[in-house]
């Protein structure tokens, strides 16, 4: 029904995984409740309602496979919005900080985002 994208058309530098749960966006103001959409290693799609505005340095937090105690901030910066969709990029000099987690001595240092 769609037409499949092909290579050319795709921009996305990282595949993208669907993505279905709540993430804490924190601002140098406030933090909000957001929904991640989808994730990569470079990245992740939002929805919050809230103003970002395009190059804000913002921090999100998010539960990681690692347990349900788990969880990973990550530094960002706003790319990309439409409306309350928000399209954020990882900052890869900022490292990710878990918080919470039973065990820390898998240190990837070449993604901001756990791998699964």
């Amino acid at each position: 029904m769609f037409p499949r994208l092909t290579s050319k058309q795709d921009r996305r530098q990282r595949r993208r995984q669907l993505l279905n749960t709540s993430v804490r966006v924190i601002t140098k103001l406030a933090s909000m409740d957001a929904l991640g959409i989808n994730i990569s290693q470079g990245g992740m799609g939002l929805f919050t309602i809230a103003n970002l505005p395009l190059g804000s340095r913002i921090e999100v937090e998010f539960r990681t496979p690692d347990g349900p105690a788990s969880f990973t901030r990550v530094a960002a910066t706003v790319r990309h919005r439409a409306l309350y969709l928000y399209g954020i990029e990882f900052n890869p000099e900022s490292g990710a900080t878990r918080l919470g987690a039973e065990d820390s001595t898998d240190n990837d240092s070449s993604s901001p985002v756990l791998r699964s």
